[in-house]
C-alpha cells in the first residue's frame, strides 16, 4: 500500500521561519512513513500581493486537499481564542470531501473554559455567560474546539490529539495500525 498523503493545515505559514518549519514538518512526515503536502509548497513564490496570487494559493491548497488522504490541522488558538480561520476552512473542505481529519492542540480543555480564561465574559440574568459584544457562550458540549471542527474529525474517523505535531503523527500511525487494512479514500 502506498504511503498515506497528509495535508498539513495550520497558521505556521505565517511564521517568520515558515519555510524552515515546513521542511521540519515534511521531514517528520517522512520519518513516520507519510507523504506530507504542505501549503508552503504553493506559497513560497508569492509574487504580487493581488487577487490573482491569492487565487493561485487557494487553488494550490485546495488541490493538495483533494490529493491527500488525511488532513492534519493545528487547532491551537490563533490571533484570538479560536483556530485559524483558514485552517477551519481546510478542515471543513476536507470533511466535505470525506477525508479523514486529525487535529492537535496543546491542551484538551473544554472550549468554554478556554474562552473564559482568555476573555472577559459576564454572567447574564439567565445565568449564561456573554462576551463583551453580547454573544452568548453557548458552545458548551465538552469539546476542546468548536464542535463542528471536533465532531467533523470524529465523524470521519480521526480525532483531536493533545500535544504537538509529532504527537499527532504518532496517533495517526497508531490508529492506522489498529485499523489495518485501511482502504484509502
Amino acid at each position: 500500500m502506498p504511503p498515506f498523503k497528509l495535508y498539513l493545515a495550520g497558521p505556521e505559514v505565517f511564521l517568520p521561519n515558515a519555510v524552515a518549519y515546513a521542511k521540519w514538518q515534511l521531514e517528520l512526515c517522512k520519518q513516520y512513513g507519510f507523504i506530507g503536502l504542505h501549503p508552503m509548497d504553493n506559497n513560497i513564490d508569492l509574487g504580487d500581493k493581488d487577487m490573482s496570487t491569492a487565487l493561485r494559493i487557494y487553488h494550490g491548497d485546495i488541490g493538495q486537499i483533494r490529493q491527500c488522504d488525511i488532513i492534519v490541522a493545528n487547532c491551537n488558538s490563533f490571533r484570538g481564542a479560536l483556530i485559524d480561520d483558514g485552517t477551519a476552512y481546510e478542515l471543513g473542505y476536507g470533511n466535505a470531501l470525506g477525508k479523514i481529519s486529525y487535529g492537535y492542540i496543546d491542551k484538551l480543555i473544554p472550549w468554554k473554559e478556554r474562552i473564559l480564561s482568555r476573555y472577559v465574559c459576564v454572567r447574564t440574568d439567565s445565568g449564561m455567560f456573554a462576551d463583551k459584544e453580547g454573544y452568548l457562550l453557548v458552545d458548551d458540549f465538552s469539546t476542546s474546539i468548536n464542535l463542528m471542527m471536533q465532531c467533523g474529525m470524529l465523524a470521519r474517523g480521526g480525532r483531536l490529539i493533545e500535544g504537538g505535531f509529532e504527537d499527532c503523527l504518532l496517533a495517526i500511525s497508531s490508529d492506522l495500525a489498529l485499523r489495518m487494512p485501511v482502504q484509502q479514500p
